[in-house]
């Protein structure tokens, strides 16, 4: 995919951050409402919104949902990313005035403090602020992040995201540093719930076959520790709960390709059940079912490789971590 022209990356960075500084500036009522207005503007505005969100929904749900309650998630969930946008900027601020104010913490007895895990979370709620939140019951988090196509907008956003307890990791060059990092006892932030182009297992989300990414398992593997389901969801107040859900019960065998996959599928059964308990809070307009082709045939030869090992070996060792798919 080619870059985007260098004067609308600068316009788009001009944009951005000139809303971060207003949405700071305002009382939080106001940002949230100017968040909200754009994205209303935005749904009407934008029909890719529109037509990916209602075939995802219409994919998921199917006849169980009248098409007006389909349009009235799919309007909620564009108004949730107008919140995270105009709430973005607040992130510095949660640690002091934000605790108990504007979100509370639940389930942090589930974390085990002496050792790393993953926070495996979703675009659902308020993401962005989710780490930060952490930080405020002393829990070091390092992210994934996925660089964006104008170096400034990742200079500016990365001075936000980071925090005392924060700290960013690009996913390009993440393995190595974050399995150091989860050895030393840090928690790592991975959102799990979109359709990824690489470094995937084929599983199933709301019953429909899709992929899912295996980096939360994969990199719980290799350092040895739990992965832990977070998430940050919204009540009728406006008031966050950031929850953290007991450790997920992870198969261990052999055979890595068929725990890469059981477990990635048990990965995607946690948070689709939350996006089951707060559908309008879920990005529903990203293409989570695409297909991806050179994926299936990827893990067709994989499956093969193994067959041809087992044939060979006389049994089922399936692959070797060097020969990993990541």
């Amino acid at each position: 995919m080619g870059r985007r022209n260098p004067l609308l990356q600068g316009l788009l960075t001009s944009l951005s951050t000139g809303f971060c500084r207003l949405t700071v500036a305002l009382p939080l009522p106001a940002a949230r409402t100017l968040g909200t207005g754009l994205a209303r503007l935005a749904y009407y505005a934008v029909p890719r919104i529109r037509r990916i969100g209602m075939a995802n929904l219409n994919l998921a749900y199917g006849d169980s949902l009248s098409r007006a309650d389909k349009t009235a998630i799919l309007k909620e969930s564009v108004r949730n990313l107008g919140l995270v946008a105009a709430e973005f900027g607040r992130i510095p601020q949660l640690a002091g005035e934000g605790r108990g104010r504007w979100f509370r913490v639940t389930g942090v007895e589930n974390i085990d403090r002496g050792r790393g895990g993953i926070v495996m979370s979703a675009h659902l709620g308020n993401w962005e602020w989710l780490a930060a939140a952490g930080g405020t019951e002393g829990f070091r988090t390092v992210i994934i992040t996925r660089g964006f196509d104008d170096p400034r907008m990742d200079r500016a956003v990365d001075a936000v995201r980071q925090t005392e307890t924060v700290e960013t990791i690009d996913k390009n060059s993440a393995t190595g540093p974050l399995v150091r990092k989860l050895r030393e006892g840090w928690l790592a932030g991975i959102l799990a719930d979109q359709n990824p182009r690489e470094n995937a297992a084929p599983v199933r989300f709301f019953g429909i076959p899709t992929w899912g990414t295996i980096g939360p398992v994969l990199i719980a593997r290799r350092a040895r520790v739990p992965i832990y389901p977070v998430f940050m969801v919204r009540d009728d107040a406006g008031v966050y709960t950031l929850a953290f859900h007991p450790a997920l019960e992870l198969q261990s065998t052999d055979d890595l390709l068929a725990d890469l996959t059981e477990n990635t599928q048990r990965c995607q059964d946690a948070i689709e059940a939350m996006v089951r308990r707060h559908p309008g809070q879920w990005l529903w307009f990203h293409r989570r079912w695409r297909r991806r082709e050179r994926l299936e045939r990827e893990w067709a030869e994989r499956l093969a490789r193994r067959s041809e090992t087992s044939s060979a070996d006389g049994d089922n060792k399936g692959v070797s971590m060097e020969e990993s798919p990541c």
